[in-house]
């Protein structure tokens, strides 16, 4: 399987290229449940995790993310908790809950290390995989399995975070800028003026599913990524400049 490192400006070039990586390198993987994938093992580097969160080409809306964002919450977590565990609406884990009400002592991991921030500590990490009730299932378990936030200076953190599997495609577009909001919410309640530097992501099996592959094939065949910032740009829209081609947003840069 092909390593790749990814370093990217936005979250949303950061999935362009990942998905562009992905198609022309991807290894094809059949996993256990029968449903075919192409995967790259991949770390990827956000620089702003604020501006230009969602591609244009992603496969929903804006509205999607904007409720995903709402559901990383310690509030999501709490009414989680208090529906039936036979409610449908109930799996065996909830990122949420995972985050904010942690095992069988519902411990708060976030906040906990949110509150205990110190300057070159590498020790802020918190976990969402449960051994005693994940190893032993045969499906469902958390795909984010572990985090890590690092204080750089007085205004600045770094977000780390690690997928045991990953969908590129669907997951990567929502995923990312609802960790993103839910990491500043918590800060925001600390009262704490941090910003979120950078983030750093790794995906040990990061894939585009077999049913996605035809919709990654139909963009990159009427788009391209950008050579200035590389996200996803329709290959009629490019504008020449002494630099070379570049898309709209690069061009009102320059």
């Amino acid at each position: 399987m092909e390593a790749i490192l990814i370093k990217a400006k936005t979250i949303s070039s950061a999935w362009s290229q990942l998905i562009y990586e992905i198609y022309e390198k991807g290894e094809l993987h059949k996993p256990d449940y029968g449903t075919s994938t192409k995967r790259v093992h991949a770390t990827i580097q956000i620089e702003d995790v604020n501006n230009n969160q969602v591609s244009a080409a992603v496969p929903f809306g804006k509205n999607l993310i904007e409720k995903y964002k709402e559901e990383l919450t310690e509030e999501y977590a709490d009414w989680y908790m208090s529906i039936p565990d036979d409610d449908k609406r109930k799996f065996d884990y909830c990122y949420a809950k995972q985050l904010f009400r942690f095992g069988k002592d519902v411990y708060d991991t976030v906040n906990a290390n949110v509150s205990n921030l110190r300057k070159g500590s590498r020790r802020h990490v918190g976990i969402l995989w449960e051994n005693e009730v994940h190893i032993p299932k045969f499906e469902d378990q958390p795909c984010w399995i572990a985090y890590k936030i690092e204080q750089l200076n007085d205004k600045q953190v770094r977000l780390y975070i690690l997928y045991r599997s990953w969908d590129a495609f669907g997951g990567f577009p929502a995923n990312i800028p609802a960790i993103v909001e839910g990491f500043k919410k918590v800060l925001r309640e600390h009262e704490l003026d941090y910003e979120i530097e950078s983030l750093i992501a790794t995906g040990w099996d990061t894939h585009i599913y077999e049913a996605d592959l035809q919709a990654v094939e139909k963009i990159f065949k009427t788009s391209e990524l950008c050579p200035l910032c590389k996200n996803i740009t329709p290959k009629h829209s490019f504008i020449s400049t002494t630099k070379g081609k570049a898309c709209p947003d690069c061009k009102k840069s320059m």
